[in-house]
């Protein structure tokens, strides 16, 4: 569900109404405002995460496990180390 969007339950999202617009629809006033807490979602508007969702996932890449290959131990190695066997 989008944290900051209009409709209410699954989705809290309308494609005629982005976050923090105000429009007509049906013949009423209505406004897309944002939840309280953007922590306990990850959707931030229906189409762009919250700021925890982009967390979340960049720990997963950033400790290997969406990483192939896996991250180096330690630090990485130079750029200039894979090519130190072909110069002469």
């Amino acid at each position: 569900m989008a944290c900051c969007g209009y409709g209410g339950p699954p989705l809290n999202y309308d494609a005629q109404i982005s976050c923090g617009e105000t429009q007509v629809l049906n013949g009423s006033s209505v406004t897309a405002k944002g939840c309280n807490d953007t922590t306990e979602y990850i959707s931030w508007d229906g189409i762009h995460y919250t700021d925890a969702a982009n967390q979340y996932v960049a720990s997963l890449i950033l400790t290997g496990k969406y990483s192939d290959p896996p991250p180096f131990p330690g630090k990485m190695p130079s750029s200039n180390s894979h090519h130190s066997n072909f110069i002469s």
